[in-house]
């Protein structure tokens, strides 16, 4: 009797085990196939389309009908990211290109270009520096760099606070923003090395931003975003509604997967 027992027990771990991992696999095969942005219909772009592609789970490009970010790997880290984007003539232009670099599986340092449609050829260059002082606190400091006489002027200081993966408070110089979450799963939270990249990628975390707060100098009045979802049976957002300080609507996204 005592081996039925046993053996019952074993059998019924083994499943268990099974099943566990088959959901964890299903779970981690969830990602957003289409990001489509809306924007309130006075603004030059009031709908963009970005159709995901990936390898896996890597992501290899978003691309949109205006715009399009290509991203580059080494292993599991995203070492590069391109952002080309279209003027009002339709010509192409690249407006972003940052390099990460990381150290014992963090990030180190990213310099960015960066440029406009009004002045592609000037090239704004940037350098970030982060310091983990632990999973949940981050500082960074970020230089300007004169693309003439590579000169690097510090431009801003600050720290990045986590909570159960999750960005809850950046903060620089004068000027914070806080982040409050809902319970239910980012869309992004399943693309390999996305979360590593920081804040470089807003809001990208285990769950969902539902409000931020924002205060430009320490005794300015807040500044608050609210977020709204509409959420699928996995719990994922399938709409995502932010509006503005004055209760309008700022953008909707929408996800398909």
């Amino acid at each position: 009797m005592k081996k039925l027992v046993l053996l019952s027990a074993i059998i019924s771990l083994v499943i268990t085990s099974c099943s566990s991992d088959t959901d964890s696999k299903k779970e981690n095969l969830i990602l957003p196939k289409t990001i489509t942005y809306t924007y309130p219909p006075e603004t030059e772009k009031a709908i963009e389309i970005g159709l995901v592609r990936y390898d896996g789970n890597k992501i290899n490009s978003i691309v949109g009908a205006n715009k399009r970010t290509l991203f580059t790997y080494t292993d599991n880290l995203i070492t590069k990211q391109v952002v080309y984007e279209k003027d009002k003539q339709g010509k192409e232009f690249k407006s972003k290109e940052a390099f990460y670099s990381y150290k014992n599986g963090k990030l180190d340092t990213k310099i960015s270009h960066t440029s406009d449609a009004l002045s592609p050829d000037w090239v704004f260059t940037h350098k970030t520096v982060y310091i983990h002082s632990s999973n949940e606190l981050i500082s960074f400091v970020t230089y300007s760099i004169n693309n003439d006489t590579k000169v690097e002027t510090k431009t801003i200081e600050g720290t990045l606070n986590y909570e159960n993966g999750n960005l809850v408070r950046r903060a620089g110089n004068i000027w914070s923003y806080v982040y409050e979450y809902d319970n239910k799963n980012n869309p992004l939270k399943n693309i390999v090395g996305l979360d590593l990249l920081l804040d470089d990628i807003r809001e990208i975390g285990k769950n969902n931003v539902v409000k931020i707060t924002n205060k430009p100098s320490p005794n300015s009045t807040p500044v608050i975003f609210l977020r709204d979802y509409t959420y699928d049976d996995s719990n994922y957002p399938t709409k995502n509604t932010s509006y503005t300080n004055s209760g309008t609507i700022e953008f909707d996204i929408e996800y398909t997967y």
